[in-house]
């Protein structure tokens, strides 16, 4: 049905090549602050394994510099700039931040991060808070904050599958867009053969290219945060329920752990979650044994208001928690860290 709207897509498709042109010819302009600014992006909307690649750098610069994260919180419940964690603490609550801001500022209590829809005041906010540092999350089509290395993230599926421009499809950009990108992370990899054929669509480009893998870095307890044994849930009957950009991904990642998947609740990229909603999760399905829920970290930013109520069935909440794993071009990313020093 998605491809009768695909002269809409055309008319998608002049509209983002005239606004990179003006980029390019400068009539629109792109303004440098005065810290090294990365950003990391894609060209795909959603599900590109973006986040845990931001994750993953912020634990790199973490070691030498003051980091800050700069993001729109997309479909976060206020509007202009949102102070998410000023580096000392938590100063906003999810549903004012979005949920992946929310997030990084959770896991890394000691980094800044700013939700912004206008990128160049958040990076302004965030040098005045002390950032040396500035990690542009989803940043790739928001060419008015100048950047020192620009990062396109796609998964191994996408790039081999290829895809048609919104909305049609879910590209934001045409493929040949990743020109414009300084480094390319083929995420998603699942091994050395994949990697290679998903580099290969994209070898004429002729850019540095990393690869790589999703692996499960934890399973938490949502009431309590501790972490638990993967051994412990193998065989386990469990529920699924996530409103992520690539939901079989995650189901991908589930079976992995040796989970049995009884039932996935499947809603809408970023989807808020209520009381109805979570109704509908703890649904028996056919009146089978369930032995724990599980959900992904994002999901859970966006519940904790309602997580209480999983307690009333006498069930385990889980998180996963996954990072991103380089396979390969671990030596581009180090010589991105020395660059900016």
């Amino acid at each position: 049905m998605r491809k009768l709207l695909l002269p809409f897509s055309f008319i998608y498709w002049i509209g983002v090549t005239f606004r990179n042109w003006f980029f390019d010819i400068k009539i629109f302009r792109t303004l440098y602050v005065g810290v090294p600014v990365v950003s990391v992006g894609n060209i795909s909307s959603g599900g590109s394994g973006k986040t845990p690649f931001v994750e993953m750098l912020i634990r790199r610069f973490s070691e030498s510099r003051k980091v800050a994260v700069v993001s729109r919180g997309y479909k976060r419940k206020s509007s202009g700039q949102v102070v998410v964690s000023d580096g000392t603490g938590i100063r906003a609550q999810a549903e004012h931040a979005g949920d992946e801001p929310s997030q990084i500022a959770q896991k890394f209590p000691g980094i800044i991060v700013i939700a912004d829809t206008l990128r160049v005041r958040g990076a302004q906010k965030a040098i005045d808070l002390g950032a040396e540092v500035i990690l542009l999350d989803d940043g790739f089509q928001h060419r008015s904050l100048g950047r020192i290395s620009n990062i396109a993230v796609a998964t191994a599926e996408e790039l081999l599958k290829g895809d048609l421009l919104l909305p049609a499809g879910n590209r934001r950009e045409p493929l040949a867009s990743l020109r414009r990108a300084d480094l390319i992370a083929i995420s998603s990899c699942t091994g050395k053969e994949e990697f290679e054929r998903a580099q290969g669509v994209i070898a004429g480009f002729r850019k540095p290219v990393v690869g790589l893998q999703i692996s499960v870095s934890a399973l938490r307890d949502a009431a309590t945060g501790k972490e638990i044994e993967r051994r412990s849930v193998v065989q386990k009957k469990a529920v699924l329920f996530s409103g992520i950009g690539n939901p079989k991904s995650f189901e991908r990642t589930v079976q992995e752990l040796g989970i049995v998947i009884l039932d996935y609740k499947v809603f809408p990229d970023h989807h808020w979650y209520n009381e109805h909603d979570v109704h509908a999760i703890m649904e028996n399905p056919a009146g089978r044994r369930v032995d724990l829920f599980l959900t992904t970290e994002k999901d859970f930013m966006r519940l904790r208001g309602h997580s209480g109520m999983f307690s009333a069935i006498n069930l385990p909440v889980l998180i996963v928690e996954i990072e991103q794993r380089i396979l390969f071009g671990n030596e581009i990313i180090d010589s991105l860290m020395q660059r900016i020093g």
